[in-house]
């Protein structure tokens, strides 16, 4: 058991911190049924709320616990757009091969091939 989530009736002092609180997220998000590598991008205190922020694939999840009560008072999640790593996306290649492929298609047929 973590020392740090011991009840004050075990003489020990709890102490929530940003790891711990990093830690409820990721097990809230599997509870909900998003498995997968969540990677923690930002947590930060706002008062007595932790909010954590973490990113799976293209969704981005935003988590507030209470620090003191250790609920979860709010959650949301966003869809972000992935953007397109190098000078072209996918889909920007398939178009220009399939109009490459109907140009050259319809030279031949005009005879120039």
């Amino acid at each position: 058991m973590n020392r740090r989530l011991m009840s004050a009736a075990t003489g020990e002092v709890s102490r929530f911190d940003a790891e711990n609180a990093t830690s409820m997220t990721q097990d809230f998000l599997k509870r909900l049924g998003y498995k997968g590598n969540w990677l923690p991008m930002k947590v930060s205190l706002d008062g007595e709320l932790y909010v954590v922020e973490m990113m799976f694939q293209r969704l981005t999840a935003k988590v507030q616990i209470n620090s003191k009560t250790k609920e979860i008072k709010e959650y949301e999640f966003q869809e972000t757009e992935a953007a397109p790593k190098g000078m072209f996306n996918p889909r920007t290649i398939m178009f220009l091969v399939a109009a490459a492929a109907i140009a050259v298609v319809a030279l031949k047929f005009l005879g120039f091939f």
